[in-house]
């Protein structure tokens, strides 16, 4: 089992090294190049670039550096010597931007000691830019390599699955899809000696294992001795918590890493820790949306961003009006009714990407296309939408269509990051869970941009916005920004 793993844990260790080597090259060239535009261009004092390119090779120890903090802080699937399950992502994020932060921090240090003055032969402005374009990319390139691995199908790290149920099903739809984790199921056990095959087939849709790959290796009974036959020392529990109870000595006496997943829902786990009182232990989950200085300083922060962004967009705002109005009859903007915090109704504002007879052309096509009908009434959307402009397809694929909203987050009916602002239709799809979704006030982006975007299906939405609320962080926030950015850059998942 273990093998596997450490060949995952090299290869992220090797991404790792390649991200900062990449980093300080393009960053030192692009300073040197930069200091000789301006010195050939009227400033010939100037003191960006002027240092000699290969006193910088010297510095490519700071790579292992890198990577030596990586390991500390338990970013290569906790252990290198026994690798488990990963970071989630927006810790792993976290740990890697506080490692890039250290690294660099390093070197500056290094650099006033080891001169003993302010001036070297390094630049510290290529340290602190570095440090920030590590601390953006490293976890790209690192996706970049899982990426490679899968399609390699090396540096994948067995385990077995317990359990029946929606939790077991997602489990294996969530490894089985995410190249992120690096866990592949090797088998499933299900059922008793007694039900046997019966109960299995009233559980389970089999078709659905067949065709990820995953037999059936057995019933509970079987668990243990077919693992240690397999030697395979990673389980992942997902059925009736008494039967996990009984069984949790037997599993600790073989497996070394045991996942309970006890339900098919979002909990705040984000932030959680492990507590002991006496002879009990447990989980502590932290529900950070709940704090009221948490929240205002979301608000502020959103409220800055936003004002930045539209400094930045400026030029948008007065180009796209001119070409809406060039391209297609109709207002500039569009205002749409929406669900924000707390239920409350307002008016969500965007660029009209749609003809202004939209409506009626709905209407003729759900009343004419069965197909159609069944997706508008499972997404509210449709794939090569008709009733969008040529110019409005522009729009929405780099996601143009949604600067208005900038003026949501100012007028509070929004925040810059948070879950999708729905319309009336669509709270059924949440049920029990509303209560939690409008809690926060909904945001342009989110987690489930990032996640597909158009591309998620609806119960997916759902669990990802659930999610958001329940374990909201500034830097859950920030992970999501920079992935936004990537997302817009690339068109991915938009229409």
């Amino acid at each position: 089992m273990f093998t596997q793993g450490r060949i995952r844990v090299i290869a992220l260790a090797l991404a790792d090294v390649v991200c900062v080597a990449a980093v300080w090259g393009v960053v030192v060239c692009g300073y040197w190049v930069l200091g000789a535009f301006m010195r050939a261009h009227g400033w010939p004092e100037c003191p960006w670039g002027g240092y000699d390119l290969v006193e910088y090779v010297r510095f490519l120890p700071v790579a292992v550096f890198f990577v030596c903090v990586n390991a500390a802080f338990g970013l290569y699937h906790g252990s290198w010597m026994y690798p488990s399950a990963p970071l989630s992502p927006v810790e792993e994020f976290r740990r890697l931007c506080i490692s890039s932060l250290l690294t660099h921090s390093g070197v500056i240090v290094y650099l006033a000691v080891a001169y003993q003055t302010t001036e070297s032969h390094i630049s510290r402005t290529v340290c602190i830019s570095s440090c920030l374009v590590v601390a953006a990319f490293a976890q790209s390139f690192r996706n970049w390599m899982r990426l490679a691995l899968r399609w390699r199908k090396v540096g994948q790290i067995p385990a077995v699955l317990v359990g029946a149920g929606a939790a077991a099903h997602s489990v294996v739809a969530e490894l089985d899809g995410d190249p992120y984790t690096g866990i592949r199921i090797v088998g499933y056990f299900a059922g008793t000696d007694r039900m046997g095959r019966r109960r299995r087939r009233q559980i389970w849709d089999e078709r659905d294992f067949q065709e990820r790959g995953i037999p059936y290796l057995g019933t509970l009974r079987d668990i243990v001795p077919l693992s240690r036959k397999m030697d395979v020392k990673m389980l992942f529990a997902c059925h009736d918590n008494r039967l996990f109870r009984a069984q949790l000595d037997e599993f600790s006496a073989w497996f070394t890493y045991i996942d309970y997943i006890p339900a098919d829902r979002a909990f705040p786990i984000f932030g959680a820790r492990a507590v002991s009182f006496g002879g009990l232990g447990g989980l502590e989950m932290i529900n950070q949306g709940r704090m009221k200085v948490k929240r205002f300083q979301k608000r502020v922060v959103d409220g800055v961003l936003a004002v930045i962004a539209f400094v930045v967009f400026l030029p948008a705002f007065a180009i796209i009006p001119l070409l809406i109005k060039l391209t297609s009859r109709g207002p500039v903007f569009y205002r749409q009714r929406r669900l924000g915090i707390g239920g409350r109704v307002f008016h969500i504002w965007k660029f009209r990407s749609m003809y202004v007879d939209a409506d009626a052309r709905l209407g003729r096509i759900l009343a004419s296309d069965h197909r159609r009908k069944v997706e508008w009434e499972a997404n509210f959307k449709l794939t090569g939408d008709p009733r969008v402009t040529p110019f409005g397809k522009l729009l929405r694929k780099t996601s143009l269509d949604e600067l208005p909203q900038l003026f949501n987050i100012f007028a509070g009916d929004m925040a810059l990051i948070g879950p999708r602002p729905i319309i009336d239709e669509e709270v059924r799809y949440y049920g029990d869970v509303y209560r939690v979704f409008s809690s926060v006030r909904p945001g342009i982006t989110g987690l489930w941009q990032v996640s597909g975007r158009s591309d998620t299906g609806y119960v997916r939405r759902v669990a990802l916005d659930t999610y958001y609320v329940l374990n909201w962080s500034p830097w859950l926030d920030l992970w999501i920004l920079v992935r936004t950015v990537l997302a817009v850059l690339l068109m991915r998942g938009a229409r």
